[in-house]
């Protein structure tokens, strides 16, 4: 897929295999009842901004996800694995509330080996809050990707 230079793209989050959100084990991504997005079923434990922008927040405990804003208003949330809001010690954020992030930069590590013993889901949302001044954003679906290579999504 060819994305025009004067739209804005985000870059994959993680390196593994992009998932269709509705195809997520849990409704509240798969309905897209907090917003459209994409997953991806990891196969490395670092998360990276997909964007250019502004923490806008940080789970504190957990630290399984986390909110970036860009400055045309397009708010993304990064949530690592199903079900973890409540575990600690399984997600590290390495970024904090008001920081300056650009795609590319890491933002999250995650131990896989314990989300696994402990029979979670690693597989990891990417969900738009809010459009902002955005008119449309699509998303690619179904492939493999590299993390801070590939293009999973334009904003028009």
């Amino acid at each position: 897929m060819f994305f025009f230079k004067k739209n804005k793209n985000l870059k994959a989050f993680l390196t593994g295999k992009l998932v269709s959100i509705d195809q997520v084990n849990d409704d509240v991504f798969s309905q897209k009842m907090m917003g459209d997005g994409i997953a991806i079923k990891p196969s490395d434990d670092k998360i990276y901004s997909p964007c250019d922008g502004t923490v806008e927040v940080v789970f504190e405990g957990s630290e399984h996800a986390i909110g970036i804003v860009m400055d045309n208003g397009v708010q993304v949330m990064i949530h690592c694995g199903l079900n973890t809001v409540n575990l600690t010690g399984i997600c590290s954020s390495k970024v904090k509330k008001g920081d300056k992030v650009k795609a590319g930069q890491l933002i999250m590590t995650f131990d896989r080996e314990k989300l696994k013993a402990g029979n979670y889901d690693d597989i990891t949302m990417m969900v738009v809050l809010d459009q902002g001044n955005a008119k449309k954003i699509t998303f690619v679906n179904d492939q493999d990707v590299v993390a801070k290579e590939t293009d999973i999504a334009q904003i028009i």
